[in-house]
């Protein structure tokens, strides 16, 4: 039963003949190398982000990506334990055919857990108490000594667990800051992107 303290808010309807627009994807605010790390850092605990099963199929994996405008999904079982990440690299063009080859079976047959960066073997994290002092400047040349496209963030709770809070993207890094990034810096992580997703 609603609380008796609490007066319903002011409502109406949408007018008959006036244009109702979809909203505009966010792109965060303009940013430097000197600005703060956590401006640039997709926040989960905000945001939570999009998941899916090992089992999946790669076409549901795809679906899901085209449907939710991403380009990586995070791969998680029953107790919402993260088992890996799998990204839009490892599951369109040749990486699936040549993982499907290399295990004798069809392409077709293939499942996210087969193609996914696995959270032991691949992925790298930063804890979020070392990024209270952190610039961009700091997250691009992780980056960039990582020779990756993204890092995942992490904190920990009462049991002392990894809680996943976050990650950075270097391609949504470089639309924040407009270009401002230095082209050896992002040319240099850019080639080793390839060869770390296509583990």
């Amino acid at each position: 039963m609603p609380d008796s303290h609490f007066k319903p808010l002011l409502w109406t309807k949408l007018r008959r003949g006036v244009p109702c627009y979809l909203p505009k994807a966010a792109v965060g605010a303009r940013v430097e190398a000197h600005s703060p790390a956590l401006a640039v850092m997709t926040d989960f605990r905000r945001f939570a982000p999009v998941t899916i099963a090992r089992d999946a199929a790669l076409d549901e994996a795809n679906r899901l990506m085209t449907l939710c405008n991403v380009h990586y999904l995070l791969v998680g079982d029953e107790q919402r334990q993260l088992l890996g990440i799998v990204t839009e690299a490892s599951t369109k063009g040749h990486r699936p055919l040549a993982t499907a080859h290399a295990m004798g079976i069809r392409p077709r047959e293939l499942v996210v857990g087969n193609v996914m960066i696995n959270k032991h073997d691949d992925a790298e994290v930063v804890h979020l108490k070392d990024l209270a002092e952190a610039k961009v400047g700091h997250v691009l040349a992780t980056l960039k000594e990582l020779g990756t496209s993204s890092f995942l963030v992490v904190e920990h709770d009462e049991s002392d667990n990894h809680v996943l809070c976050g990650a950075f993207f270097l391609a949504q890094i470089e639309r924040q800051m407009g270009g401002a990034s230095q082209p050896d810096e992002v040319a240099h992580t850019f080639s080793q992107v390839v060869n770390t997703l296509g583990r």
